[in-house]
């Protein structure tokens, strides 16, 4: 099966953080778990039907197999690097701009590098692209004191409350993409980041509540990928 090597690793990864063991797994299957740890060791096809109900325990769809497993923890820290380079001057960024730098964030490197830097998935919202985490995320940041969420007239501000935040799964050059795109976008009103998303060619090419697939960023003017209109 194509991509396996890829798939060995997911359900591995997906297991683990599901805190199920080898066995739970296994039984599922109805296969020893001798033979699940073939599979988790890439020496082990998964059949259609194994891989069937390996998205139901996992709550996914078969086709998200042959995807790369977004890296959940690295959107952490693109999350709080906005945060820190497009804060205004009370330290805040309104809740539906640091969604959108995000967005710009990844989708930008998928046009430079062919891949985005976190790999989650966005959909299609009426206010503009939106990481199928986001809101998710915010409230856990927001739950466990990591942030605040402040309300300002019709917005939300959000701001940092941790000094003990990591970068280290972002490269240089990416956190360099990251503040550069924070300030390009920092002193503008939300509403202009919302109307310039919704101008680009993946907005505009998917139906409101779909996944926005990254290649859709590949048709887009070089100029138009991330930097203000004139």
């Amino acid at each position: 099966m194509g991509n396996y090597a890829n798939i060995a690793e997911q359900v591995s990864k997906l297991r683990e953080r599901s805190e199920l063991t080898q066995e739970q797994v296994a039984n599922k299957l109805g296969i020893s778990r001798q033979r699940w740890i073939m599979v988790e060791k890439g020496e082990r096809d998964l059949n259609t039907e194994e891989l069937e109900t390996l998205a139901t325990l996992f709550g996914m769809d078969v086709a998200d197999f042959f995807e790369e497993i977004p890296n959940v923890e690295k959107f952490k820290q693109m999350y709080f690097a906005c945060l820190k380079f497009a804060a205004n001057q009370h330290g805040n960024v309104p809740k539906t701009k640091l969604a959108k730098l995000l967005y710009l964030a990844d989708f930008s490197n998928f046009f430079k590098e062919l891949e985005p830097m976190s790999g989650v998935k966005y959909r299609r919202l009426e206010y503009g692209p939106v990481a199928d985490i986001f809101f998710s995320l915010t409230e856990d940041l927001y739950e466990s004191g990591k942030i605040r969420i402040e309300p300002l007239d019709s917005a939300l501000m959000i701001s940092s409350s941790t000094k003990d935040v990591s970068f280290d799964q972002l490269t240089d050059k990416e956190l360099s993409q990251i503040k550069n795109i924070c300030a390009l976008w920092k002193d503008r009103r939300t509403e202009e980041i919302v109307n310039f998303t919704h101008e680009q060619l993946p907005w505009k090419m998917c139906r409101e509540g779909e996944y926005i697939p990254y290649t859709l960023i590949l048709q887009e003017d070089p100029k138009h990928v991330y930097q203000p209109l004139a």
